[in-house]
């Protein structure tokens, strides 16, 4: 590993263009029905031992101009993206800054769903409110867990308390609260894992949704510096398994096949909420959001693993007769070919190709007495 040192003066975010998207693969990125993300600001003055974040972007928080923010979400909205995530540390930490975004985006009616990531302890009514009447659909709230003295350790620096004001405030605005938590952190056990799960579903009782995610010891953070001092035992050096989604590392009182179980008891669940909504729509009972999420997630996980299995790439040409060829009829011949990549049958991956192709993520060409279909890279 190669340490540069730092910069001796940061970067100044407002003279920074609009990153070029247009040199990225876009289709794909559309074909995955995800929100798209951009940021509005640098810098995290929190210290949570287990964040890597503010070694990246530095501690001074320097936020961008608020006509400048809304015109790259202008431009996003004009790609046609679902939704636009703000991924800032601290979006919520400046009124100033949070109600400037707000109101120009106000100012120019712009119709735009967005979400943001915020601290429980930055929110309050009056801004999430604000927010909501900007499109503000859903903020993300990194909680960590549930137990008082772990947070502590961590130094996140928050309360029990002021993560259920957060979702109250929440629920009284009209915007989505989700909770992520992380298994795995120093002092963690069978009984404070138990303390978090109980924690989630209260909140959930509440208006929020919840999810976990299992610590991953990134290069420069001080759990892992610290790790053994924290009776953290990192288990592996493969950053490929730096995803957070399966356990790579154990404390003294939990093994990682406990952690693992915990994580994969919670996709069991959520697979069985999916599993209630088919039904409940294959008998006309599921409410449009309800539908929306399921039918949504497949079309992300159809083409996902049609990508990844470079499916497309692989079978998207055949020769094709002299005649007018009838785009239904090309895309049922297309997810025939395909469909064995994914574990859905192939009407379902007809339905996701349209899709897809809807939202001018895949397009094809015949040229002579040949069809080609292809992901469409640039929009």
């Amino acid at each position: 590993m190669h340490v540069t040192p730092a910069r001796e003066n940061p970067v100044d975010v407002k003279s920074l263009p609009i990153p070029a998207r247009h040199l990225l693969p876009l289709g794909r990125y559309k074909a995955l029905n995800m929100p798209v993300s951009m940021t509005t600001s640098r810098g995290c003055p929190f210290k949570c031992i287990f964040c890597v974040g503010r070694k990246m972007v530095g501690s001074r928080v320097r936020y961008r101009a608020p006509v400048s923010v809304v015109d790259e979400m202008e431009y996003l909205k004009g790609l046609d993206f679902p939704q636009v995530n703000i991924a800032d540390d601290l979006f919520t930490a400046s009124k100033n800054h949070c109600f400037g975004v707000c109101d120009e985006i106000e100012a120019r009616g712009l119709d735009l769903k967005w979400s943001s990531f915020a601290r429980v302890d930055l929110v309050s009514y009056e801004l999430l409110k604000k927010m909501k009447g900007a499109g503000c659909v859903a903020v993300s709230f990194g909680v960590e867990t549930a137990n008082p003295r772990i947070l502590k350790t961590i130094r996140k620096g928050i309360t029990i308390e002021q993560v259920e004001a957060a979702v109250s405030a929440c629920a009284d605005a009209g915007v989505l609260p989700h909770l992520s938590f992380i298994l795995g952190l120093p002092g963690e056990t069978p009984e404070t894992i138990e303390e978090t799960r109980t924690f989630g579903e209260k909140l959930k009782a509440m208006g929020a949704s919840y999810g976990f995610h299992l610590l991953a010891p990134f290069p420069g953070t001080e759990i892992r510096e610290r790790a053994q001092e924290l009776g953290i035992r990192i288990l592996t050096n493969d950053w490929r398994e730096y995803h957070a989604n399966r356990a790579i590392v154990e404390t003294d009182g939990v093994d990682s096949a406990t952690m693992d179980g915990v994580a994969k008891q919670w996709k069991d669940e959520f697979d069985e909420y999916l599993g209630e909504v088919k039904m409940k729509m294959e008998n006309g009972t599921a409410t449009p959001q309800e539908a929306w999420q399921l039918v949504s997630l497949e079309n992300t996980v159809i083409n996902c693993d049609l990508m990844m299995k470079s499916a497309i790439e692989k079978n998207g040409a055949w020769a094709v007769s002299q005649r007018r060829c009838d785009q239904d009829e090309l895309l049922a011949t297309l997810a025939k070919r395909v469909y064995d990549y994914t574990g859905y049958p192939a009407a379902r991956v007809k339905d996701s190709l349209k899709w897809a192709m809807d939202a001018g993520a895949l397009e094809y060409k015949i040229s002579g007495e040949t069809v080609k279909w292809s992901w469409r890279d640039h929009l």
